[in-house]
């Protein structure tokens, strides 16, 4: 069984009272109402740079000269009013540089009065230095950034800018601290700033002032010059701030009105030269149907195929200036047109037979090579439809867009005809359009395959240009 601890030796109260002052990592003194220490602890000692002994009966301006005045006032006004004073800034150690933040607390008779002084402080020399070097490196960073840059407080005054504003302005650092940011706007815009400013303070954000506008700014000189302004709500002590970043764009307009000139002028070019190939293809589509009137049935049919030739070229270009946009051609747009002008030319009075058209991706091109995929797509359906139904049998071609896992567009055409014979190979027959078929789908960069099962199967596999959008 525990027995209670006896306390057999009281504590004595002063004792403790002081052993504690000595320990706590504060300084504190007790001083008179004529201002002079009559105790203090070795952390306070550390304030003055005095030591313990030298403290006592000696004034604030004996050990403190360089701060007197400032403590004195606190002070003065504590004992007048007997109210503390609470972290009053202290800068007091002889020689060394370190910071401190003071309480200044009214000492009471048991009657009441005010008999004195109990001053605490505390050293904030570490938090001064990390504060000291934080500001370095902003104001470093403001000095060394690329654009303008100013800090301006709610009635709109400059606090703060950097080199390349006097450099943008044309001002000096010292005309500018202190003035109406209205000063740097041209007349016309400085009656609506104000309004401006309210709003911004009123709902501070991260913005761009320009919002799809032209802003311009005002030299000293009073020329303007275009610019983007950013504006980044920045919380301080004192009240909301707002740095606003300016950047002169003068350059950057100069090469855009530059570039939209000579993509203007090159859209125009482009714009005549396949007006004029279109029209061209349609000069000799033409010409080619006035000679079958005159010619044999033999070279009509020759003439023919060449004239869907031309019409497959000059689809490709009436799209191209459809778009007005030369860059690229959408595949499953033409193939819908082609399908239809195949239909018109050579279906046309067969019942049984059907072109059927599936897309089931988008693919482009770019022009140099949808020319040639046109043409192929022209000559394996042309050769379909005149070769796979004999004696007008009735059947089906198959057109068919789509994008393998891999990105590549692939085209089928596909009948279920009587079937290519086993002796007629793409490239070794003496028709032109089995001669052009590898031609051509080399120059659209891809390959071919043919399937002789359940009719015929042409498959060209191409890498395009870009996925659906």
């Amino acid at each position: 069984m525990r027995h209670p601890v006896r306390v057999t030796e009281a504590l004595d109260d002063a004792t403790l009272l002081e052993e504690l002052c000595e320990v706590v990592p504060v300084g504190i003194a007790v001083l008179d109402t004529d201002l002079r220490y009559l105790r203090v602890n070795r952390a306070f000692s550390a304030t003055t740079g005095a030591d313990l002994a030298e403290h006592v009966g000696r004034s604030v301006r004996e050990l403190l000269p360089d701060a007197a005045d400032g403590i004195e006032c606190a002070m003065q006004q504590v004992l007048a009013s007997g109210e503390a004073l609470l972290d009053e800034p202290l800068f007091a150690v002889p020689g060394e540089p370190r910071s401190w933040l003071a309480s200044y607390h009214p000492r009471r008779s048991e009657h009441g009065e005010v008999v004195g002084i109990l001053a605490v402080t505390r050293d904030v020399t570490a938090q001064r230095d990390a504060l000291q070097e934080s500001e370095a490196r902003f104001r470093q960073a403001v000095e060394s950034a690329p654009d303008g840059l100013t800090m301006v407080d709610a009635a709109g005054l400059m606090q703060l800018v950097n080199s390349k504003m006097e450099v943008l302005f044309g001002y000096s650092r010292a005309e500018l601290l202190g003035q109406p940011i209205d000063m740097l706007m041209p007349e016309r815009s400085r009656a609506h700033h104000p309004a401006l400013m309210r709003g911004f303070f009123a709902n501070p954000s991260v913005r761009d002032m320009a919002n799809r506008r032209e802003l311009y700014a005002r030299r000293k000189d009073g020329s303007e010059f275009p610019v983007e302004i950013g504006l980044n709500p920045i919380p301080a002590s004192n009240g909301q701030l707002v740095l606003a970043s300016i950047a002169d764009v003068t350059a950057r307009k100069a090469a855009q009105a530059q570039i939209e000139r000579a993509l203007a002028e090159k859209t125009a070019l482009l714009d005549e030269v396949h007006h004029r190939v279109k029209n061209n293809l349609q000069v000799v589509s033409s010409l080619l149907n006035l000679q079958t009137r005159s010619a044999t049935p033999e070279a009509q049919a020759v003439l023919a195929e060449s004239q869907r030739r031309v019409r497959a070229m000059a689809l490709i270009h009436q799209l191209l200036y459809e778009r007005r946009d030369f860059s690229e051609v959408d595949l499953g747009t033409y193939l819908e047109r082609l399908v239809a002008l195949l239909r018109d030319s050579m279906a046309r009075g067969r019942a049984g037979l059907r072109l059927r058209l599936e897309c089931s991706a988008r693919v482009v091109l770019d022009l140099q090579r949808a020319v040639p995929c046109g043409l192929v797509v022209n000559e394996l359906v042309t050769n379909a439809i005149k070769h796979a139904f004999p004696d007008n049998r009735s059947g089906e071609v198959l057109i068919a867009l789509q994008r393998d896992a891999d990105g590549s567009g692939r085209i089928i055409v596909a009948d279920d005809g009587v079937g290519l014979p086993p002796a007629v190979q793409p490239g070794d027959v003496v028709t032109i359009g089995f001669q052009l078929l590898p031609l051509l789908v080399d120059q659209l960069q891809g390959q071919f395959f043919l399937h002789r099962d359940a009719g015929t199967r042409f498959e060209i596999v191409f890498p395009a240009d870009k996925e659906a959008t």
